[in-house]
C-alpha cells in the first residue's frame, strides 16, 4: 500500500461534484496508483487544504470502462485528450470539512512547497498526521498559546513549542487534563457530552502564564500554569494581550448571557398583566420560550450554576411578567426544567432543542 497527495482544480475537473454524484466515488486520470492505496485529494485555491481520503479499488481503467464523467469537466479539452490515459477508480473514506489538513497544517508537519503533482507521502510524520489529523492536532498544534494578531509571537511560540516543547506539549498537556479534567473550564463545554465518542478527550490546554514572558528552561506548574478550555474560549482568552484570565471570561460570557435574555422580545400576550391562577401561570411560565432560554444559557454558561441562582436571576427578570408566581412554585419549576435538560444531555436524545424552546 501506497500513500499519495493528489493536487485537484475545480477549473479542470470538479471532483466533489463527481464524487457527490457518483454514490462516494470518482475515476482519476493516473498510471501511478494500484488497488489499495490511499489518496489524499489537496483542493488548490482558493481552499488550499486536503479535501478527501479516498482508497483505490480499481486501478489501470480504460476511458471506456469508466464513468461518464463529462459534465464534471470544466476543461472540455484535457477530458477529451484522456482516451489514450489509463484511470483509477477512487472510493471516499473521509471528507474534511475544517482546516484541519489546511496546507499551513501540512507544513508544520513535513510537506514542502504546494502540492503541484501526485506526490508519494513517505515520511512517517507527515503520514502520521494525515491518518489522524484530529488527535495530533488536538496535542500539539491546537495547544499553542499565542496572540492572534501578533505575527511574530505566534511564530516564535509555534517554533519553540515544536523544537523545544517547554517540557509542558505532552507530559504537561496529560498532566493537566488527568487532574482537571475535559471540561472547558470557562464555559463548562464537554465535547464528550456534546458530540458523543468523536468529542471523547477533545480540549485544549491554555497556558496561563504567556510563553512569551518566560524562558525554556521555566518549569511549570499544572495546578496553577494549565488550564483546559475548549477551542472558541481558547480564542478568546486571546483577544486581547496580555491575555484575558480565566474569571475575566467566565464573567464576560456571564454578563452577555444575562444581556440576551434582559430584554426578551415580548409577545402582545406576555405585555399583558398576567393574574390567572397558579395553575394556569404555572402551564404558562412552563411553555414560556424567553424562561426556558434563559434557564439554559446559565446552565450552559456554567454547568455548576446552582439552583438558587437560577431561581434568582428568573424571578428578577420576569417577575413583571408573571406578577404572583410565588418563589416555591419557581424553584419547582425550574429544578424539573433542569433534570429534564441533563437526563436528556445524558441520553444525547436529540430532542434536546425542541425541549429548550419548546
Amino acid at each position: 500500500m501506497k500513500y499519495w497527495i493528489v493536487p485537484s482544480n475545480d477549473r479542470t475537473f470538479r471532483i466533489g461534484d463527481a464524487i457527490a454524484a457518483q454514490n462516494g466515488m470518482a475515476d482519476w486520470r493516473t498510471n501511478k496508483f494500484s488497488e489499495g492505496d490511499i489518496v489524499f485529494i489537496y483542493k488548490t485555491r482558493p481552499e488550499q487544504r486536503i479535501r478527501y481520503r479516498m482508497e483505490v479499488i480499481k486501478s489501470n481503467l480504460i476511458f471506456n470502462e469508466i464513468f461518464e464523467q463529462e459534465e464534471f469537466w470544466t476543461d472540455k479539452e484535457t477530458y477529451y485528450s484522456g482516451y489514450i490515459t489509463s484511470y483509477a477508480r477512487l472510493k471516499l473514506l473521509e471528507e474534511y470539512t475544517d482546516d484541519i489538513l489546511s496546507l499551513d497544517h501540512l507544513h508544520e508537519h513535513g510537506y514542502n512547497g504546494q502540492p503541484q503533482s501526485v506526490r508519494e507521502i513517505k515520511d512517517e510524520s507527515l503520514l502520521d498526521f494525515l491518518l489522524h489529523p484530529h488527535q495530533i492536532a488536538n496535542d500539539e498544534a491546537y495547544d499553542v498559546d499565542y496572540p492572534e494578531d501578533d505575527d511574530k509571537l505566534y511564530e516564535g511560540a509555534l517554533m519553540k513549542v515544536n523544537v523545544n516543547k517547554y517540557e509542558r506539549n505532552q507530559k504537561a498537556r496529560r498532566e493537566c487534563v488527568a487532574k482537571k479534567g475535559y471540561q472547558c473550564l470557562v464555559c463548562g463545554r464537554d465535547f464528550e457530552a456534546t458530540y458523543g465518542e468523536i468529542g471523547k478527550n477533545f480540549i485544549h490546554v491554555h497556558h496561563l502564564t504567556p510563553i512569551s514572558t518566560i524562558g525554556k528552561e521555566y518549569e511549570l506548574n499544572v495546578d496553577t500554569d494549565l488550564a483546559p478550555v475548549c477551542p472558541n474560549c481558547h480564542y478568546m482568552l486571546h483577544r486581547k494581550n496580555p491575555p484575558y484570565t480565566i474569571e475575566e471570561l467566565k464573567d464576560i460570557l456571564a454578563k452577555q448571557s444575562v444581556d440576551v435574555v434582559a430584554k426578551p422580545k415580548r409577545s402582545k400576550k406576555a405585555d399583558t398583566i398576567w393574574l390567572q391562577s397558579d395553575a394556569n401561570m404555572l402551564r404558562d411560565v412552563n411553555d414560556d420560550a424567553d424562561v426556558r432560554r434563559l434557564i439554559h444559557n446559565m446552565m450552559e454558561m456554567d454547568g455548576g450554576t446552582m439552583m438558587k441562582n437560577i431561581t434568582s436571576v428568573c424571578i428578577g427578570m420576569f417577575t413583571d411578567r408573571y406578577i404572583g408566581m410565588k418563589p416555591k412554585d419557581w424553584r419547582h419549576l425550574i429544578d424539573d426544567y433542569v433534570r429534564g435538560v441533563t437526563n436528556r444531555s445524558e441520553l444525547k436524545e436529540d430532542t434536546l432543542f425542541r425541549y429548550k424552546f419548546g
